[in-house]
């Protein structure tokens, strides 16, 4: 459980220097809150343990960077920064 809190900690914190950082090369950062942000979902359902062979954990992994790709691209170009950033408008 902490491992995870960790990890959702990390995602909030690269978030929040995502929007920091500007909306141009925030953007890009912004992929790492999502990755930290499904490594600690998938510690947190048990899919990543202490334990497990290297290939699975590799394999887990590189599923997750697939996963967060998938969710970061389409949302960079499709949705507009005011609706990523949304919890910072209440501050502007």
């Amino acid at each position: 459980m902490k491992v995870s809190l960790w990890f959702y900690l990390g995602a909030l914190v690269i978030y929040f220097l995502s929007f920091i950082s500007g909306f141009s090369i925030g953007l890009y950062v912004l992929f790492g809150a999502i990755l930290l942000l499904l490594f600690g979902l998938a510690i947190s359902f048990k899919l990543l343990r202490k334990g497990m062979k290297t290939s699975s954990l590799i394999g887990i992994s590189i599923a997750i960077c697939v996963v967060s790709y998938v969710v970061w691209n389409p949302l960079i170009h499709n949705v507009d920064d005011y609706y990523i950033f949304y919890p910072f408008t209440f501050f502007v």
